[in-house]
């Protein structure tokens, strides 16, 4: 699976999960910009949501800039969900129209590949049939990660949410879990089936998140961006599921981040913001719509370092 992993994962909590390649914190570039405006100080943090212990310790910018913060910012916390609220909210939107089942939508391979999963998994194929294609790709990636060494526990944005909680800091949420479900669940279903297709076809496919991870270690946004992107390339179906992943939601969490930095028009505060890695990425991404609002954000990796490693 390519990039709907990375997407489900932006929405579960759990991003990035299939790596391969060992990780060695010197070689790090930290995926951080910083933004300075008035009294406000932001610090906007990529993330990668899994990872392994063998990824920290992070480099020494991270925890820096950590150190400075009054307050953090996170896509959600997950300890603020309430499970019976999130539950009844997934499955009004998990189910197809009474009658209508996945499998008449898949060719034949993807069938075997849908009845290989449910039987891996002990999942019955006859009912499996009847969830939307964005919950059947969820369940996939579920899966992904509970057969890799990659946890949710050891994910950047985790990583930070404990440590801003043992300091008692104020924890922030960008977004509400019913906007992050409404942006997959109410994507058009054409666009939904492809994310399906294109994960069952791809299940096996695990090298290239090797080459994303590197991507972020290098602080290589445009490249992580046109990486993921090659699947709509490929798949042009897959669009208006970018668009409603990453594009309007970058729009929405530009908007809140300008507020934050309202917040300091005074007083200094420090807020660090912790996000996936694709929402600083690409031409539409959060830092191209903060900075058409007029801030100026400062990357905080090595720009000379970093272009010599994109040049090898």
């Amino acid at each position: 699976m390519r990039h709907s992993i990375y997407f489900l994962k932006c929405i579960f909590i759990a991003l990035l999960v299939i790596v391969q390649a060992p990780a060695f914190a010197s070689s790090y570039q930290p995926f951080m910009w910083k933004l300075q405006h008035h009294a406000a100080t932001v610090y906007l943090v990529g993330s990668i949501h899994a990872l392994t212990p063998d990824f920290y310790p992070l480099p020494k910018a991270y925890e820096d800039a950590f150190s400075e913060a009054d307050r953090i910012a996170v896509e959600l916390d997950p300890e603020k969900l309430d499970p019976n609220k999130s539950a009844r909210l997934i499955q009004s939107k998990m189910w197809l129209p009474k009658g209508v089942t996945i499998d008449s939508y898949l060719s034949d391979s993807q069938k075997i590949q849908l009845k290989t999963f449910a039987e891996q998994n002990g999942s019955q194929y006859e009912r499996i049939v009847h969830l939307r294609p964005w919950m059947l790709v969820e369940q996939l990636t579920q899966a992904q990660l509970k057969d890799s060494q990659y946890q949710s526990e050891f994910g950047i944005d985790m990583h930070f949410l404990k440590q801003a909680k043992q300091r008692n800091l104020p924890v922030l949420e960008i977004e509400t879990l019913q906007q992050q479900i409404n942006a997959i669940a109410d994507a058009p279903f054409q666009a939904q089936l492809a994310m399906l297709t294109t994960s069952l076809e791809q299940m096996d496919d695990v090298d290239y998140m090797a080459q994303m991870t590197e991507y972020w270690r290098q602080a290589d946004a445009d490249g992580l961006y046109h990486f993921v992107y090659q699947d709509v390339l490929d798949t042009p179906q897959l669009k208006p599921m970018m668009e409603s992943l990453l594009d309007h939601r970058n729009e929405r969490m530009a908007d809140v981040i300008s507020i934050y930095v309202g917040q300091a028009e005074r007083q200094p505060m420090t807020t660090f913001i912790v996000v996936g890695a694709l929402h600083l990425s690409g031409p539409n991404s959060i830092i191209k719509e903060l900075e058409q609002k007029g801030f100026h954000l400062q990357p905080m990796f090595n720009t000379e370092t970093h272009k010599k490693a994109l040049t090898k």
